[in-house]
């Protein structure tokens, strides 16, 4: 389901002081958080015409911008649902969709203010000038490019200049294994971080292997060939032990709006799909450059 950003202008009249004076407009009453409500499902109902949407309007608040409400429009149609973020004046006159944007904040730096980079998968100096953040799949193809890349070329190339953070984001819905893969490297993690990356290695390396019935053998036989403790590992899959983590990540990835793999944030700035080294490299040398 799709909605059009909408701009509601409601009807208007013309005023002014007296003739050759300048007057300040008076703001304008506001309106109860009901009507402005009913107002935006009016809306939307006459504008959005496919048939059996129904519309409701979360609980408003105040928005960081003067004199503006924030809400959620729900979007219903059978079992789909979606929810629209839009901002409204006070007096239920004008309606925006999207975010607002604070044009004195570092938006490279709001991106990675959202991202946990503490206690997770990662490699490379915390003090490291780029930092290179990951959300991928181990069933992607497209991954396994990136995987390749990376590994080989850039994280050789540029040393302890960067740290590598990985995430996971299995796409379920297309990578029938990929969720069990992700519990798999996250199981690897409960163990310490060198022995997650035992883990990430063996299911990329080893990504043609893999199905969605050996999934669970072929991650014991990576992770005994790496040395981890064999029977924790068992266990930690049997039992799905590190699906929270892996939906922490998911939650995360959801909130920077990432929809696919690869997807990364270097030192906040987003590269989708797998990048050739080159690509790679323009961004990175740019951020060293940026950062002397």
């Amino acid at each position: 389901m799709r909605i059009a950003a909408a701009l509601l202008l409601l009807a208007a009249g013309c005023g002014g002081g007296p003739r050759g004076e300048a007057s300040a407009p008076a703001a304008p009453p506001a309106v109860a958080d009901a009507t402005i409500s009913q107002r935006v499902v009016d809306y939307f109902q006459k504008t959005v015409t496919t048939p059996g949407l129904s519309f409701k309007v979360g609980q408003l608040a105040d928005a960081e911008i003067p004199g503006w409400r924030k809400g959620t429009l729900e979007v219903s149609l059978g079992d789909q649902h979606q929810s629209v973020g839009f901002y409204v004046s006070r007096d239920g006159r004008y309606l925006l969709r999207g975010d607002a944007v604070d044009l004195t904040i570092d938006p490279l730096k709001q991106v990675m203010s959202k991202i946990k980079l503490d206690g997770v998968p990662a490699r490379g100096p915390r003090d490291a000038k780029v930092t290179i953040v990951e959300y991928s799949d181990f069933q992607c193809p497209f991954c396994s490019r990136a995987y390749a890349t990376l590994e080989d070329q850039v994280l050789k190339e540029y040393g302890d200049r960067v740290r590598f953070v990985f995430k996971n984001f299995p796409l379920t819905s297309i990578h029938p294994w990929a969720e069990d893969g992700a519990v798999a490297a996250a199981c690897g993690a409960e163990q310490g971080n060198d022995q997650f990356w035992v883990m990430y290695n063996g299911l990329f390396k080893r990504q043609s292997e893999i199905t969605k019935d050996n999934v669970k053998d072929k991650a014991v036989e990576i992770g005994q060939a790496g040395g981890l403790d064999a029977a924790k590992l068992k266990d930690c899959l049997d039992g799905r032990k590190s699906l929270d983590a892996v939906k922490a990540d998911e939650a995360e990835a959801a909130s920077l709006g990432v929809g696919s793999t690869p997807t990364f944030f270097i030192n906040g700035r987003r590269v989708s799909g797998a990048q050739s080294y080159e690509g790679f490299k323009q961004i990175i040398d740019q951020e060293l450059g940026a950062k002397g």
